[in-house]
């Protein structure tokens, strides 16, 4: 029994724009956007905006014809055109895990399907799902695929607000392969052959998801326990604070673990964090040792950075301190031509906010181009 897929059908036939479809996501706290068009050596950024909701994101998208004015007013005055976009549903209403399917399946669709109908049981009736292949580093070893699963209804009711707002949905996918995709650009090395292992970090403000990409493919995308609001939590426990103030707190304090800086204040900050951060930093070896362990001994080269925690400074510097790796945080736009003016591109701090949105509207550049 094959299982239904919420990617959307083909449309390699459907009418071009002078830009390709753009990315959109629906984050939790404001609608990103991205769009490229065809420059002189690949994908070259013509927008890209993030657009804080005017109140929840719930009572906008429940009010029809404000969330469609709303939007189109942000399409017009950030110059996107077309009405076509790539999005993916939010991260809450996916669950991804990898299955196993055997050496070499004949039917790798129905191998996969079985494979979830098996770990599912009753539930994967009321499921639709997708998924992609994942790359194996040995001849006789399992056939692996890394699956997303979603209930109809979240599907249904997530493209029914795009065509709300007159737009046209031409594919679905979910956050981690966008990731992945982007990453594939942003992670090229010294020669057009050469991509380095990458490790990717997605911090949410409920939860996080760390990505192992192998050159550009996707090859583990793993939840962990740990997201912002653990962060907050301790914060509003220890100081006696309230979420936002821990919040504003962060941003302006920051991370920075360094001997030359004599900011007592700083400094105690991160010793009230550490046991969140140690969690983090476990989850991390964790997958690094699982890493190693599927691919022969090879190791990560990389860490990226994004996502809501991505954003307090020093997060990067006091990771790789602990890592021993190079880490940063991840910006989208580094590899590509960009029409961006330097404001526009200030209004978008931080930058690595808009990556799952870049990922998507590179699927439409290059199904476009």
């Amino acid at each position: 029994m094959k299982l239904p897929s919420f990617t959307l059908p083909s449309w390699a036939q459907a009418k071009r724009w002078q830009a390709a479809p753009i990315g959109l996501e629906l984050g939790q706290e404001g609608l990103r956007l991205v769009q490229f068009e065809q420059g002189q050596q690949g994908p070259r950024l013509v927008a890209a905006a993030h657009l804080p909701y005017p109140c929840s994101r719930d009572e906008l998208l429940s009010r029809k014809e404000a969330w469609r004015e709303w939007l189109q007013a942000g399409l017009n005055q950030h110059g996107f055109s077309g009405r076509q976009v790539v999005s993916c549903l939010p991260a809450d209403e996916v669950r991804i895990f990898p299955v196993s399917v055997g050496p070499t399946p004949e039917d790798m669709d129905a191998a996969v399907a079985q494979a979830v109908l098996s770990r599912l049981q009753g539930e994967a009736a009321q499921m639709v799902m997708d998924y992609v292949p994942i790359r194996s580093h040995a001849a006789d070893s399992q056939r692996e695929a890394l699956v997303a699963v979603a209930k109809p209804e979240s599907v249904d009711a997530h493209l029914a607000h795009l065509e709300a707002a007159d737009l046209e949905p031409v594919a679905l996918e979910v956050g981690p392969v966008a990731l992945a995709r982007l990453t594939g650009y942003s992670n090229q090395g010294s020669s057009p052959d050469h991509y380095p292992h990458a490790l990717l970090i997605n911090f949410g403000r409920l939860r996080s998801h760390v990505s192992v990409i192998w050159g550009r493919r996707l090859v583990l995308d793993r939840e962990i326990a740990f997201a912002e609001s653990v962060l907050l939590a301790r914060l509003t426990r220890a100081l006696e604070l309230d979420p936002d103030t821990a919040q504003r707190l962060l941003l302006k304090m920051g991370l920075l673990e360094d001997q030359a800086n004599d900011d007592e204040f700083t400094q105690a900050l991160i010793e009230v964090l550490q046991p969140e951060l140690g969690l983090l930093v476990s989850e991390i070896n964790r997958t690094l040792v699982y890493t190693a362990s599927r691919s022969r001994g090879q190791g990560i080269d990389q860490v990226y950075l994004c996502g809501s925690v991505s954003r307090y400074p020093g997060v990067d510097q006091l990771l790789q301190k602990r890592l021993s790796l190079p880490v940063k945080v991840m910006d989208p736009f580094t590899t590509f031509e960009s029409a961006l003016s330097p404001l526009e591109r200030e209004a978008l701090e931080p930058i690595a906010s808009v990556a799952v949105a870049t990922g998507l509207a590179l699927r439409g550049w290059s199904s476009h181009a």
